[in-house]
């Protein structure tokens, strides 16, 4: 193929279904523009780290064949692609890590790998990642840096930036990532897409390869809000074999006006300039649809201070996780990941301990502010993409870390930009279960600022012309 067709992979993967509902467009056809661009796409944005571009085929050849014969799936045909630290049966899993990339392919796929492939889905490949998914710029040191379609040279966002980028760039339908302070949210805001993380245990995350069992979720990122109200029933439902599932009732949506709680946060956070200006102008575009602003009062303590204690969470996990590699490739750990995981080892059981009462009192914080209202509204993160050529902000996951914490539902939708600027995005929260009220509030400010799906501009010095 010797062209992309740019405005066709701009598209929400809803429209893509809408053409292949209506004949437009075949299965086949749609992977082929998507292997293209891949293709295309990797010396400047790598976001994939493995394809199986003829299994893919044979897979939508198959979807051709259900949809003429009257039989397709809700996904029927759409391409989507996996984080690298979810097994997907024919693929090994290297989580972004040095000490897995000639492990043993998945045998099997992980429940909500499994769960997209009898939707119908096509899954594409493995996506690049921020090593062990403890990072949040997915400069990755093994496998090369992912890149911002929006900006090759800055980061996607992380720990999920392939996932973030691919889907930014028309790689791929809808992509999976994983979140545990995070880790959707931050490059759904960096590339200017749509990321959902749902209720803790509303996903399955067995098969994956852990960061932290309290903290872990899979998500949905997307072109659209709309996208997530087909992805998540998809996805979600109880796994019995997990010890992290929940059988989550999503809540239906209300149609009434929302109370939307806006917090206080004062000194407790720094944000980058233009921030809060572009928070305030979305949150004023969400009021205009009737809802109520309920104003909260600042955190009990600075965001910092959770996000610190996540942190050692996460570290002192990935030393049973990664216990072998850790006793016998040590060399193989990046030398920054092996200073965050010695810093884990020299702690005790009792600094252990006190890291997670501090992520049970940011818990109980969530819960005071959404006693309050019936959805939180926030930044997701304090500053837009930045180059690898400067130092990474710490504070990336200030106040995208709560609903970890507490294991609420939390999602992120592009903020209206203007032309040449880094997208940013609005952080959306409610209680257990609210998610179709989250995506529902998401579609309804996509509709009023006439939110179009598009690719970056950046991304026709590599398109095939």
């Amino acid at each position: 193929m010797s062209r992309i067709d740019a405005a066709l992979l701009g598209e929400d993967m809803s429209s893509h279904l809408a053409r292949l509902d209506r004949g437009e467009l075949d299965c086949r056809g749609l992977l082929e523009q998507q292997l293209a661009a891949i293709s295309a796409s990797g010396p400047v944005i790598n976001a994939y780290l493995a394809v199986d571009a003829g299994a893919a085929r044979r897979a939508a050849d198959e979807s051709d064949a259900r949809r003429k014969a009257g039989t397709a799936r809700v996904l029927e045909g759409v391409p989507v692609a996996i984080k690298d630290n979810i097994d997907a049966a024919g693929f090994v899993t290297t989580a972004g890590m040095a000490t897995r990339r000639d492990a043993t392919e998945a045998g099997v796929d992980s429940p909500a790998v499994a769960r997209l492939r009898d939707a119908g889905a096509v899954i594409l490949g493995k996506l690049n990642m921020h090593e062990a998914a403890l990072g949040a710029d997915n400069n990755n040191p093994h496998f090369g840096a992912c890149h911002n379609p929006h900006r090759p040279g800055f980061t996607p966002g992380g720990s999920s930036g392939g996932s973030g980028a691919a889907v930014a760039a028309g790689l791929c339908s809808a992509a999976l990532g994983t979140d545990s302070m995070g880790s959707v949210r931050i490059p759904a805001s960096y590339c200017g897409v749509v990321g959902l993380k749902p209720s803790w245990g509303a996903i399955s995350t067995r098969d994956t390869v852990a960061l932290s069992h309290r903290l872990d979720h899979i998500g949905p990122l997307a072109r659209s809000a709309r996208d997530l109200r087909l992805l998540l029933p998809v996805l979600a439902g109880f796994d019995p074999a997990s010890a992290q599932s929940r059988a989550i009732h999503f809540a239906p949506v209300s149609t009434g006006p929302l109370r939307l709680g806006v917090v206080s946060f004062g000194d407790t956070v720094e944000f980058e300039p233009g921030i809060a200006e572009a928070f305030e102008d979305g949150l004023q575009t969400l009021l205009g649809l009737g809802h109520q602003r309920v104003d909260l009062h600042a955190p009990a303590f600075a965001p910092g201070h959770s996000r610190r204690a996540g942190l050692l969470v996460c570290e002192a996990e990935m030393l049973i996780e990664h216990a072998d590699d850790w006793q016998h490739k040590r060399e193989l750990f990046s030398p920054l990941l092996q200073k965050l995981m010695a810093y884990a080892e020299r702690k005790s059981a009792s600094d252990l301990v006190d890291a997670v009462r501090v992520l049970d009192q940011a818990q109980v914080q969530l819960q005071q502010w959404l006693a309050q209202c019936d959805v939180l509204v926030m930044p997701t993160t304090l500053q837009r993409a930045f180059s690898f050529d400067t130092p990474t902000p710490a504070d990336q996951a200030d106040l995208t870390g709560y609903a970890n914490f507490a294991g609420n539902p939390a999602l992120s939708v592009p903020l209206a930009v203007a032309d040449g600027e880094l997208p940013l995005g609005l952080q959306l929260v409610g209680d257990i279960g609210a998610e179709m009220q989250l995506i529902a509030l998401a579609e309804a400010f996509q509709q009023t600022i006439c939110w179009q799906p598009s690719l970056p501009q950046a991304c026709t010095n590599w398109w095939p012309q």
